[in-house]
């Protein structure tokens, strides 16, 4: 060792021993970046994890499957999960939630009808499109319009035992159950459950 003019320390290390130095730096790098990776692997999976925690929230919907053309080609889905991104559209429109069971009901009639006389579907609102549209509240608008469509699950109207295209009228009510706001607004129908 030497020392300058400046009072530094100056390291003069063999060539030799350079390829030992460079090694033993990337062995350090390695280690860092391990370590890095356990001390923060669990808020990355927190992080990244949260679309699968959330859609281990929701309740599963069922239903006959249909089969629909999506951007990724075709996927078969049950009825009634088609029918959330239908239901969801009328979510923020004031509706109470016995006058939205009324809807689903209403809503899987329809769609059901379209689909016997070969019509085509509804546009709907896909889980991203809700994901984007309902912003922070988008878990608990999910989870509501899900739980609705689970209780119905099955239920449409018919008119004289058929199946029909019903017209979404105002439905006038006072506190009612969805089972009277049906009864009250579409005189003509009854509830079946379809499956």
């Amino acid at each position: 060792m030497k020392y300058n003019k400046m009072h530094k320390l100056t390291l003069q290390i063999p060539n030799k021993h350079m390829e030992n130095i460079y090694k033993m730096m990337s062995v350090m790098k390695i280690t860092g970046v391990i370590f890095c990776l356990v001390l923060f692997l669990p808020y990355i999976i927190t992080v990244f994890g949260r679309g699968v925690e959330e859609a281990e929230k929701l309740p599963l919907l069922t239903g006959p499957e249909i089969t629909i053309l999506t951007e990724k080609g075709t996927q078969s889905i049950p009825t009634d999960e088609y029918l959330c991104g239908i239901l969801a559209q009328y979510f923020d429109k004031g509706y109470t939630r016995e006058e939205l069971k009324a809807i689903s009901i209403i809503l899987r009639s329809n769609f059901l009808y379209n689909l016997n006389i070969g019509k085509s579907f509804y546009d709907i609102w896909s889980y991203q499109d809700r994901r984007e549209l309902w912003g922070q509240n988008f878990l608990n608008y999910e989870k509501e319009v899900r739980n609705i469509i689970s209780e119905t699950a099955g239920k449409i109207l018919l008119k004289n035992g058929k199946i029909e295209e019903i017209t979404i009228c105002d439905l006038l009510h006072d506190g009612q159950s969805y089972e009277t706001i049906l009864q009250n607004n579409y005189a003509d129908y009854a509830i079946y459950q379809y499956f």
